[in-house]
């Protein structure tokens, strides 16, 4: 049954630049990821804007879709912030 788990990686470069800020967080999907349970402002996360963005779903979290086959699914996403622009940083 454990061969079962898969895992996968999507991540979008956004901007070629470093990321400032970097926030994981854990979403909840239904009818094997074809339902999302939340929808997600990123400004709200990173108010400067997401320098990338990866969702994935780890070995632990396709574990955890195992007990339902696949109805409920958890996914990691992490978002990559970019730092204050020029502007910004000379106003401060």
């Amino acid at each position: 049954m454990v061969a079962g788990v898969g895992c996968h990686t999507m991540r979008f470069e956004l901007v070629n630049e470093p990321a400032a800020t970097v926030i994981t967080e854990h979403k909840s999907y239904f009818l094997w990821g074809l339902a999302p349970t939340v929808d997600v402002d990123v400004l709200n996360k990173c108010p400067a804007g997401a320098a990338a963005l990866r969702e994935r779903t780890t070995f632990l979290d396709g574990l955890m879709s195992l007990p339902t086959l696949g109805i409920w699914s958890p996914r990691s996403t992490t978002y990559y912030c970019r730092g204050p622009h020029a502007e910004q940083r000379s106003e401060r």
